[in-house]
């Protein structure tokens, strides 16, 4: 199983709208990572029980991506300018 991300570069759409009024469509890039059998056995839906004839279990409904930061109560941005 893969988890991919898909990141966008908005600040270059941004900066040709805002100074040479023109569109430009952001560009992308994608980055897939391979997860371990160890992080699949942790992301793996579990068995819920049975709906009539088919099996039921758990459903993904929101993955994210927590910045360490945050999580340290520092601000981005003055952890980008070091």
């Amino acid at each position: 199983m893969k988890l991919t991300f898909i990141l966008a570069d908005t600040q270059r759409t941004y900066v040709s709208i805002t100074c040479e009024n023109e569109h430009r469509p952001y560009s992308k890039r994608t980055v897939t990572l391979e997860l371990t059998a160890e992080q699949l056995l942790q992301v793996k839906p579990r068995y819920t029980g049975d709906r009539g004839n088919a099996r039921t279990y758990e459903e993904v409904l929101e993955v994210f991506v927590e910045n360490e930061l945050h999580k340290q109560g520092e601000d981005s941005d003055s952890q980008r300018d070091r």
